[in-house]
């Protein structure tokens, strides 16, 4: 599978980097420091994505690898180990203070400072590969005259975790048809069924999950082996 990637300009990328250190600012090393309203709403997501694993008893028989994109703080990693599962972690974050609070908290652990699309990993590098609302945030807009090319980076960065990942992906986007992520401006969402369709053009299975929160739904990328 080839994949057209996309890469952030250096005006977006600031833009997301000065938000973050904002944000830290205002709530340390708190969900709400990712735009999540609390931990509740973030582990329901991270409930979902890890279902694509098999029982941690099965899997930690033998080293197995995971990539956290937009890994924030790491807590996927803590939500993963307080349910036994013991991965080999790499995390990466495109916000440089992001990464330091991560690493500061999980001195152990691979964690780069990068979008996706900056780091040299290989097809089928991770055994999982796994995003949570690091593409909620608009990143083409009117301003830098990018707008017509609306959720292209996403989808970029989608088809290449399929690429990197050996066994499969699980991601969570927002859902356009909620009244209130569709209200908001800057805010990047999709329709399930859309996305379901464009996975399929590349993915071997997919699967959409939805019903655990109104505003939001997961998706699974599995390879065949």
């Amino acid at each position: 599978m080839q994949n057209s990637v996309i890469k952030l300009s250096d005006k977006q990328r600031l833009r997301i980097q000065t938000r973050h250190k904002v944000s830290i600012e205002q709530h340390g090393y708190e969900p709400q420091a990712l735009y999540w309203s609390n931990r509740e709403i973030q582990e329901k997501r991270f409930e979902q994505l890890i279902k694509l694993l098999p029982p941690p008893q099965k899997l930690n028989h033998q080293a197995w690898s995971l990539l956290d994109v937009g890994c924030g703080f790491a807590d996927l990693l803590n939500y993963l180990e307080n349910r036994d599962y013991v991965p080999q972690y790499t995390g990466v974050d495109i916000s440089p203070d992001i990464v330091l609070a991560a690493k500061s908290l999980h001195p152990q652990q691979t964690i780069l400072q990068a979008e996706l699309a900056d780091c040299d990993f290989i097809e089928s590098q991770f055994d999982y590969v796994m995003l949570s609302g690091a593409l909620n945030e608009v990143v083409e807009t009117e301003i830098e005259g990018t707008a017509d090319n609306q959720g292209d980076y996403a989808k970029s960065v989608i088809k290449q975790m399929y690429l990197i990942a050996k066994k499969g992906v699980a991601f969570n986007l927002l859902d356009n048809r909620h009244p209130w992520v569709k209200s908001r401006f800057d805010l990047q969402s999709f329709i399930p069924d859309e996305m379901v369709n464009f996975c399929q053009s590349f993915a071997d299975e997919v699967t959409l999950i939805e019903g655990y929160l109104e505003n939001d739904f997961t998706l699974y990328l599995l390879k065949k082996t």
